[in-house]
């Protein structure tokens, strides 16, 4: 066997390398879907969480996305002058804000998912029902061994 079998083997033989590119794929489909919203894969990822888990603080929406601080506020940022959310002090922290949803971001809830339930179809589109309920099963249950979800 040569190297380049060895490799093949390996890339062929690994979930990660199946979910990177998938990753990829998903985030130029929702890239596309957003663009009639002038929102961000982030933006987008954001506004959702807060909708479903008003008054999260910008420090937890962070932990719960893995992103770093910046790129939370400049995410919040962009929704906050669009007028889809909104900062208000934390009343047990000084430094603390609490993000919430405005009626106009609440308001964009149905139409962003539609935009989850197009991207879903297309992934899922090769897949009989069961198949793509079998797939959404072991993406959640493997998901919540490495992350946290839900509100909290």
């Amino acid at each position: 066997m040569t190297d380049a079998d060895t490799v093949r083997q390996t890339r062929t033989a690994s979930h990660g390398w199946y979910i990177q590119r998938l990753a990829r794929q998903l985030d130029l489909w929702m890239a596309e879907e957003l663009a009639a919203f002038d929102l961000t894969h982030g933006q987008f990822a954001i506004l959702m969480m807060v909708i479903e888990c008003d008054g999260q603080t910008q420090a937890g929406i962070g932990q719960r996305f893995a992103m770093p601080p910046y790129a939370i506020s400049r995410a919040i940022d962009g929704l906050e002058t669009r007028g889809l959310v909104t900062r208000a002090p934390h009343p047990g922290s000084r430094r603390a804000h609490l993000v919430r949803a405005t009626d106009a971001g609440r308001a964009l809830a149905p139409d962003l998912a539609a935009v989850v339930a197009r991207v879903n179809a297309r992934l899922t589109a090769g897949l009989s029902p069961e198949r793509a309920t079998d797939f959404l099963d072991m993406l959640q249950t493997t998901l919540s061994r490495a992350t946290q979800d839900g509100c909290s």
